[in-house]
This record gives structure tokens, sequence and C-alpha cells, in this order.
């Protein structure tokens, strides 16, 4: 079995969301055989701060819904939308 990277944005719920605690909470909210990769937060509109975060996990069914569950469900998270799937 093989590993895939699925690359996210996360969209916090205003500007005075903390984005560093939300990095320091993404491995946490990964399922357990997921790891967090490179991350980068940068501007996006209106004093928003977007993060895009790398996740690295198996090729198996139910990963994608297991990783956007724990994402959305971080605090201070708006949305989550998937930008890149490829295997490794």
């Amino acid at each position: 079995m093989g590993e895939v990277a699925l690359k996210y944005r996360l969209m916090p719920e205003s500007p005075a969301v903390d984005t560093a605690a939300v990095v320091a909470a993404l491995p946490a909210a990964l399922p357990a055989d997921a790891k967090l990769g490179a991350y980068e937060v940068s501007p996006f509109a209106f004093g928003l701060m977007a993060i895009d975060a790398l996740v690295i996990g198996p090729d198996r069914a139910g990963l994608v819904d297991g990783v956007e569950g724990g994402l959305a469900s971080l605090e201070g998270i708006q949305s989550v939308e998937l930008l890149e799937q490829s295997l490794l």
C-alpha cells in the first residue's frame, strides 16, 4: 500500500483567531496513521490568515474523511478545503 499527500487550506473564523495555536493543534486533530508535513500561514483577504497544511498518510479508504473531520473540529476554523491530492 502506498502513501497519499493531501494539501488543505484552513480558513479561520476571523482575523482574531490565533493561527499559531491552530497550527500547534493540527497533529493531534489528525487520524493516528496520518502525519502533518509542511504548513504555511499566509495572508488571504481582509486580515484573514489562511493555513495551508500538507498531510501524509496511507492510501486507504476513509483517510480523507477522517482528516477533514479532524481539521474541521479545530477551534476557530470556519472551513477546510482540499486543494490537492496525490500518491507518493
